[in-house]
């Protein structure tokens, strides 16, 4: 669409001031040909905005988040009018998805969230004169509060007389332009999601109260089936049709309520995970970037043309709980405000925080620090400290869980050697993946800490393994019958063509396991502006001495393409390794060699085990740098000890935290 086309000419000095024009061709001269680059074929960008205010008019109006002025969104309709950026309309993509008329290049789709008056009386009016079709998600409940009343917004109310009436969300139905989303009947809020008070989204959230604890499965689905029916029943009787949009709040969703709405009509969601969309991606969550006050044009010029700057590396900590919990409530505040603070200075991307409770150090799960159905809980933690690191430091939290070493008891069926018949004493005690009943709780114990806590992805502890003589349980005997190969572990240990066959089969065989529990423990998850991503534990001795994959039946390229990231264990004392800083070359360049830089972690070690004593932070800062020079980009280190501050964070975070090395997105 040309400018003249947008805009009829007797209207330009109604809507382009001459400062926002200017303002306007300076950020896309400035852009323009990166822009141009940019978008590639069949995309879209989809925005967010919320209320809008003109201050010419109500200069009192109280302000609240992601609010923003009529002047400025003028200012951002004019930088897609001038930039050629097309704005479509829901359906215009549903269309070409299905095959019919293409999308037009440098398409992107307005959204407008909670039903604010001021979409009718100022948005709509300027998407007329602009030709913009526009989405506008309103909240049920909020629509049915009476004239004169308060509408329930986060921890205060506001003035039924902000949000629009049902006969002008009728009106506004019926016109070409806007369409008409869900925005929940009644999920818009935050509620208790642990003992120590943080709010979460409802949505996504088993609600906690101190009477009868975590609100169950059940009744959590419940909950969320009775708000889908509650709004399409809304739909119909007020505008004689249901939804088929979601706009999850706060962009928090799960697979479960993706699930439910579709079952409600609703298979069309969006999400606020920023982002670009291809149409052959799938539009159960559509990817959004939320918009405020403070989004200069130059962001919103870098957003619609994909260049949305992102940092380049992951620096990684590995967090134990062990180290936060403490009997005392009030000194395990104090140890979580202590954490919080060391992690925020560090400057890092990336939390793996331990979810299971080891306080011997033998690597075992004989306690959990989220509720679960089948372990003892130490303490109602995980959910609690992940939280606030994702809020209060800013990074992505990995859940760090065990894959086999979970201790039931000994009415259990673990790992055994087949000299022995046995569990081997040099190993972790792992239950054997093979037995059905095994792999149910492993995977129950997934989905609970997927729905009664917050966080970002799963690191697969390094229990996952096999050695050359497991496993010889009478179910995984039959299990490599089926596969075609013998019943008898020493026949196959005598042959080595079936030896090969038989370590791929054991590390494929775990590698399908770890799916399995990614999407169980993915299926409550609450899906908050990160992607969920795995990452998985890997010895670096199978990449050292490659024969060595049959003692551990693990395999780097195995994992390259079963998990996001393989995560190396880069230990040289746990290697006993005679040059510490060539053997990190090594290891690297033999890494490289078979993986990409994106998806490889490097997990440098912060203690001798040895000896139990901390490795010098000086030592850890020249691995760091070698490992940079070698071209590895994401790099971890375990265990953190913030209480001794070890490493040291002025020692390692010169060379460690990547707080102010950025890129831009090609």
């Amino acid at each position: 669409m040309t400018l003249s086309m947008a805009l009829p000419v007797r209207l330009w000095r109604t809507v382009f001031s001459r400062a926002a024009l200017m303002a306007v061709a300076v950020v896309m001269a400035m852009n323009i040909q990166q822009a141009q680059a940019a978008r590639s074929p069949n995309d879209y960008v989809v925005i967010s905005y919320h209320d809008v205010v003109d201050s010419s008019v109500t200069p009192d109006l109280d302000i609240y988040s992601q609010t923003i002025t009529r002047s400025r969104l003028v200012e951002h309709f004019n930088l897609i009018a001038l930039g050629g950026y097309q704005p479509v309309s829901l359906q215009q993509i549903i269309d070409a998805k299905a095959g019919g008329k293409p999308l037009p290049e440098k398409a992107v789709l307005l959204t407008f969230d909670d039903g604010y008056r001021s979409f009718y009386d100022i948005v709509f009016p300027l998407l007329k004169l602009y030709n913009f079709p526009a989405v506008q998600a309103v909240v049920g409940s909020w629509l049915n509060v009476p004239a004169g009343g308060q509408v329930p917004y986060g921890s205060i109310t506001l003035p039924r007389e902000r949000f629009m009436t049902w006969e002008q969300v009728k009106i506004l139905d019926e016109s070409p332009l806007v369409e008409i989303a869900s925005h929940t009947y009644n999920l818009h809020y935050g509620v208790l999601g642990n003992p120590m008070g943080n709010e979460q989204a409802a949505a996504v959230t088993s609600i906690w109260n101190p009477r009868d604890g975590y609100e169950s499965e059940a009744d959590y689905l419940v909950r969320i089936r009775q708000d889908m029916a509650e709004t399409k029943q809304l739909f119909e009787q007020h505008l004689g049709r249901t939804p088929h949009i979601m706009v999850w709040p706060y962009g928090a969703y799960s697979e479960a309520t993706l699930n439910i709405a579709a079952e409600y009509g609703m298979q069309y969601t969006f999400s606020l995970l920023s982002g670009p969309n291809q149409l052959n991606d799938s539009m159960r969550s559509m990817n959004r970037y939320l918009i405020d006050q403070e989004t200069s044009l130059q962001t919103i010029e870098e957003i619609l043309s994909n260049r949305v700057w992102e940092t380049e590396e992951l620096r990684i900590v590995h967090v134990d709980l062990d180290y936060v919990y403490d009997p005392d409530p009030i000194q395990q505040e104090l140890n979580l405000d202590r954490l919080i603070e060391r992690i925020s200075r560090f400057g890092v991307s990336t939390v793996y925080l331990q979810a299971y409770a080891d306080p011997d150090g033998d690597g075992v799960a004989d306690a959990l620090y989220f509720p679960n159905r089948h372990l003892p809980v130490r303490a109602d933690l995980f959910n609690r400290v992940a939280w606030q690191l994702k809020k209060r430091a800013s990074v992505k939290v990995y859940a760090w869980m065990p894959v086999l070493s979970f201790d039931l008891g000994p009415d259990y069926h673990y790992v055994t050697d087949i000299r022995t018949g046995a569990e081997s004493p040099d190993q972790y005690r792992r239950l054997s993946p093979y037995v059905e009943e095994n792999r149910r709780i492993i995977r129950e114990i997934y989905q609970d800490v997927g729905r009664l806590t917050k966080f970002d992805g799963l690191l697969f502890h390094d229990d996952a393994f096999f050695t050359d003589f497991e496993d010889a349980n009478p179910e995984a005997l039959a299990a490599y019958e089926n596969a075609s190969l013998p019943r008898d572990i020493n026949a196959i240990r005598s042959d080595d063509n079936l030896m090969t066959a038989w370590t791929r089969f054991k590390t494929q065989y775990l590698t399908d396991f770890t799916a399995e529990l990614t999407q169980a423990a993915n299926y409550y998850r609450q899906a908050d502006n990160k992607e969920f991503t795995t990452s998985r534990n890997l010895y670096a001795v199978t990449v050292m001495e490659p024969r060595s994959q049959r003692w551990f039946a693990q395999d780097i390229q195995n994992f390259a393409n079963g998990y996001d990231y393989v995560a190396v264990m880069a230990m040289p004392y746990m290697e006993e390794a005679d040059n510490h800083n060539e053997w990190l070359r090594s290891l690297a360049r033999r890494s490289l060699a078979q993986v990409s830089a994106d998806q490889l972690v490097f997990e440098l070690q912060a203690q001798n085990w040895h000896t139990q004593t901390p490795i010098p932070s000086e030592e850890m800062a020249e691995w760091v740098r070698i490992l940079r020079e070698e071209g590895i980009k994401n790099i971890g280190y375990y265990p953190d000890d913030f209480h001794q501050n070890h490493p040291d964070i002025n020692v390692l975070r010169p060379v460690f935290s990547i707080a102010r090395r950025f890129r831009a997105t090609p």
